[in-house]
């Protein structure tokens, strides 16, 4: 009896965190798994369960290879759980949290919004610019539409980054040249569903 009332409270807990996912995009990396992220959201109102994001190269919070990593890095090979009914489309960023933030953001490394609402991941390596299912990928730190990898300076400790991914219920429709903050703000009221997925570098 003890055991039944411990997990029917334990579930009551996760229907009230998951419940106040209604709430536009941080600034981080609170997400629908991972560290403490939670799903739901949007202007819906109801309860959606969180999306999973797997990195197929390294573990949630385990090493980022040297192959995924600088300015000739490639992108890495994602796949997550579909998105609640009335998914749309999904952004996805990717951004180091261990430097000085810079106009109230850290370093973004990759962003790419209109992913289709019906995928489940993104493959190793994409090109840089707009891709073929309409997914388009804006500018990094560097200033170019494509995908960069983890770059600390030498010397520097451990650099922590998080890959966010937010389900949308409408698609973004920006041009390549919106910023990052165009695309929080753009989101804002829409999100649906949204997944972490950490990683770490340290430079040789």
């Amino acid at each position: 009896m003890r055991v039944h009332t411990v997990l029917a409270t334990l579930f009551i807990v996760f229907l009230g965190v998951s419940a106040q996912g209604q709430r536009g995009p941080g600034g981080g990396g609170g997400g629908g798994q991972g560290r403490g992220g939670r799903g739901g959201g949007g202007r819906g109102g109801g309860i959606a369960m969180p999306i999973v994001l797997t990195a197929s190269a390294w573990t949630d919070g385990g090493d980022i290879p040297s192959k995924y990593a600088g300015q000739t890095g490639v992108s890495p090979a994602l796949t997550w759980t579909a998105g609640p009914a009335g998914t749309q489309s999904f952004v996805l960023i990717m951004h180091d949290m261990d430097v000085a933030p810079q106009k109230g953001e850290d370093v973004l490394h990759f962003i790419i919004w209109d992913i289709p609402g019906t995928a489940t991941g993104l493959p190793e390596g994409l090109q840089a610019g707009d891709q073929a299912d309409g997914s388009r990928i804006g500018r990094n730190i560097a200033g170019q539409n494509s995908y960069m990898g983890p770059a600390p300076p030498a010397g520097h400790p451990v650099h922590h980054y998080v890959l966010e991914l937010y389900a949308l219920d409408n698609k973004l429709g920006l041009p390549a040249t919106a910023t990052r903050a165009e695309v929080m703000a753009a989101m804002n009221g829409h999100i649906v569903s949204r997944a972490a997925y950490y990683g770490k570098f340290k430079p040789a």
